[in-house]
């Protein structure tokens, strides 16, 4: 078969695709993305107690645990720290007292909050791992 001929020859082919790769390149720089630059961290905790209060005329729902060693946090959870799946309503309905969890902690001056907030979703554990419960 003669390959002279026709619109797409090798050269053209190479052409077109450093233009597709180059627009593509260009449409990923060009749209937002969302990208949470806060640090956060995990930790395991025994859900003590639960409360929902009112704090600059919003309800804040609040988190009262407590880790492996006995040292006694307050968490808090609001709908600009999770994602756009999760509800606060639900997230905290779901989680419950006397229970152990894992959490995603950010600081609350990284979210404008009173108390360190939950950013995502909780995750329910057996309890507390034993290397970290024998040092009591």
């Amino acid at each position: 078969m003669d390959r002279d001929g026709g619109f797409f020859t090798d050269g053209t082919r190479y052409i077109m695709l450093g233009i597709f790769l180059i627009f593509f390149i260009g449409m990923m720089m060009i749209i937002p993305r969302r990208e949470d630059n806060h640090d956060t961290w995990l930790v395991e905790v025994y859900i003590v107690g639960k409360e929902i209060v009112e704090m600059d005329e919003e309800a804040v729902y609040l988190l009262y645990t407590e880790d492996s060693i006995g040292n006694e946090a307050v968490y808090e959870m609001t709908q600009k720290t999770l994602n756009e799946r999760l509800k606060v309503e639900n997230a905290y309905k779901e989680i419950k007292k006397g229970k152990y969890y894992r959490l995603r902690v950010a600081a609350a001056e990284d979210y404008g909050c009173h108390y360190p907030c939950v950013s995502g979703a909780a995750t329910l554990i057996d309890g507390f791992p034993e290397e970290t419960t024998q040092g009591k």
